[in-house]
């Protein structure tokens, strides 16, 4: 897919890639296409707002990652959220780990509660319109974070998870409860995708699904 340089923050290249605009694109068609300046204009915040929250949420693995030494080579953005790509492994400290991946989610819950915080204050000023985006956007990075807590492979929660089992069971068992767990996270997000027509976390569940099963089946290889 087709990708381009947004720019760096912190000498850190940020990529987008199409999918991502895309995305973005069939989530706000209902604003573009309402007929409304005022749709119009809420659907630029909401899609502007949701590109700088999944920004946001990866600056933070970064900028974590820095705390320890590990510096993230470059950030992309695709159509499955952001992914902030490290130069090394990461250091094997537990502590390390969890405040590296937890940095994320917690990007997006100060995000939460200034959308929040927005809407509420438009909402006493009376400016209703101006309040709905600030409203879905509280909501979306709400998810984002709760989402990306889940304890499963790729999410946050699970290499955190993952983080702390290995330093009690080890490396094997961390990896294979962990896998296990993604299996079955990656069922029910598929259908509850089915349940509320929400096509499109079909492909999150199925990216969730393939990362546990394939870090299931390296544990394997790891006892052989």
């Amino acid at each position: 897919m087709f990708r381009f340089e947004m720019g760096r923050i912190g000498g850190i290249p940020i990529y987008l890639d199409m999918f991502f605009v895309l995305i973005l694109v069939l989530f706000s068609y209902p604003y573009f296409t309402a007929g409304s300046s005022q749709a119009i204009s809420m659907g630029f915040v909401i899609v502007v707002g949701i590109l700088v929250s999944i920004l946001l949420h990866e600056l933070g693995h970064a900028f974590a990652g820095r705390l320890f030494k590990a510096n993230v080579s470059h950030i992309e953005l695709t159509g499955l959220g952001g992914i902030a790509h490290f130069e090394r492994s990461l250091p094997p400290s537990v502590l390390a780990r969890t405040v590296i991946f937890l940095a994320g989610p917690a990007a997006n819950l100060a995000l939460y509660w200034g959308f929040d915080w927005l809407a509420q204050l438009a909402m006493g000023n009376g400016a209703l319109m101006m309040a709905r985006p600030f409203l879905v956007l509280a909501g979306t990075n709400l998810f984002l974070m709760i989402f990306n807590l889940l304890p499963a492979y790729p999410l946050d929660g699970g290499h955190t998870l993952d983080a702390w089992l290995g330093a009690v069971l080890g490396p094997y068992w961390a990896t294979r409860i962990v896998g296990g767990l993604g299996l079955v996270i990656a069922v029910l997000v598929g259908l509850w995708a089915f349940s509320g027509q929400m096509f499109f976390m079909l492909f999150v569940a199925f990216f969730i699904g393939q990362s546990s099963w394939e870090a299931f089946q390296s544990a394997n290889r790891w006892r052989r």
